[in-house]
């Protein structure tokens, strides 16, 4: 059984790893040993399936409290799931436009691509533009 103590180092590990790499902290080896490491004693409770990415619930225990896990995984091939219209709001999102200067660009209204942003939000399982950049952009 881990101790809490251990648990705690490891998040603080991944943290520390995903503060000093603005770009795509997920990809990096580093963090796989780390990873096992807090995964390693838990029990899977359930796995579920998203779009472009795999959901599962785990639960362990450390010498003083029990504690539970979600883990999304996300698939690096998600973005082909995109629909042209809303593959070129991504790219200007990318790039720092705001949705009016999007909207402007493409000829569309702010509302249309208000929702073609919501679209690409749920498909790759993000709440913010600027997890989205980190997810998605170069």
């Amino acid at each position: 059984m881990p101790t809490a103590k251990m648990l705690h180092q490891a998040l603080a590990e991944l943290r520390a790893m995903g503060n000093s790499h603005l770009r795509r902290p997920t990809r990096m080896p580093d963090a796989v040993p780390l990873i096992v490491r807090l995964l390693a004693p838990c029990k899977t409770l359930s796995i579920e399936e998203r779009t472009g990415a795999i959901a599962f619930r785990m639960q362990g225990a450390t010498e003083t409290s029990g504690f539970s896990i979600t883990c999304l995984l996300h698939h690096p091939d998600a973005a082909h799931e995109l629909t042209i219209a809303e593959q070129a709001v991504a790219e200007q999102l990318c790039e720092g436009r705001t949705l009016a200067q999007i909207a402007h660009l493409r000829g569309v209204s702010t509302n249309t691509v208000k929702s073609q942003v919501r679209q690409i939000f749920r498909k790759f399982n993000v709440e913010s533009r600027v997890a989205l950049v980190r997810r998605l952009c170069p």
